[in-house]
């Protein structure tokens, strides 16, 4: 929900990406777009593929700049079954989606609007919708070197996968519903009291870049998220029974080395950490990418 592009940082996440791509002080026009890929390959005893691609494309004109980005991840393995055959079991598989509009009115003084969306069966989410309007405030902001904070609203919007006419029987009391989420069973299903969720949060958000070399870029930005209506979770959707203060915690890094005018090569990891997840769903996931980044413009 920030600002630097993940095609071109390698990450993994949109959510948690929160860097930002204007480059200097004084209001400029630019004009990119970028792709970039990774993935991961085993045979043998290990059966596996993993794949990681995206696009990037900004504009900025005088004190106006409008980006727009999407990314997917996808990951699967065979597992062996009893009988000696293998079958294919998804272990990873989103794809997310953001756009963002800001307005310069000062050099160190943005005003922002961000739109994200995500699909991720893996929390049980049909879509996750965030709608980020706020200020970024830069107290370092040269072309090679660049330290701001954001702070302003969060508004979020799950929309939960809802298996229809599954056994609920195994659920909590207070919750009916049970989640079409990868590789769960009838046994130990994943199960919500509703089929979507509303959340008002407020958000802040600290960011650094640094170019070191003519080739190599290192960016690092850390968020926090908390939720004030409602403030704690529902304890039939949380495990334990017990309530908790909803808040989020996203952090990510990453290193971009320049292969050449075009081809870059670039390393990234993300973490990202829910206080209140559903019940069968960990409060923390980490993501580490590598890519490979052609720019087109």
């Amino acid at each position: 929900m920030g600002a630097q592009a993940p095609a071109s940082s390698g990450a993994g996440n949109l959510d948690d990406t929160k860097f930002a791509t204007s480059g200097t002080s004084e209001p400029m026009d630019a004009t990119e777009a970028e792709i970039s890929a990774g993935g991961l390959f085993t045979s043998g005893n290990a059966r596996s593929a993993a794949l990681t691609g995206g696009g990037r494309f900004r504009i900025r004109r005088k004190i106006h700049e409008f980006q727009a980005q999407l990314l997917g991840n996808y990951a699967q393995a065979a597992i062996r079954q009893p009988d000696g055959a293998r079958t294919g079991q998804l272990t990873a598989g989103n794809v997310q989606g953001r756009v963002r509009y800001d307005v310069y009115f000062h050099p160190r003084v943005t005003f922002f609007t961000m739109l994200t969306a995500r699909f991720d069966p893996f929390l049980g989410l049909n879509m996750r919708m965030r709608v980020d309007p706020g200020f970024a405030f830069y107290m370092v902001n040269q072309p090679k070197h660049r330290l701001w904070a954001e702070v302003g609203y969060d508004f979020l919007y799950d929309q939960r996968r809802v298996r229809r006419g599954a056994d609920n029987s195994q659920c909590p009391a207070g919750t009916s519903l049970v989640l079409d989420v990868p590789n769960t069973t009838s046994a130990m299903p994943t199960c919500a009291a509703r089929p979507s969720v509303a959340t008002h949060s407020g958000r802040v958000f600290l960011g650094y870049s640094n170019l070191l070399s003519e080739y190599v870029t290192f960016t690092t930005g850390i968020e926090y998220i908390q939720a004030f209506a409602p403030f704690r979770s529902n304890p039939v959707e949380t495990d334990g029974g017990k309530a908790r203060s909803k808040s989020w915690v996203n952090w990510d890094i990453a290193l971009t080395t320049a292969l050449g005018k075009r081809f870059a090569f670039a390393t990234s990891f993300t973490l990202r950490y829910d206080n209140a997840p559903l019940p069968g769903i960990k409060k923390l996931d980490t993501i580490t990418s590598f890519s490979l980044v052609f720019k087109f413009i």
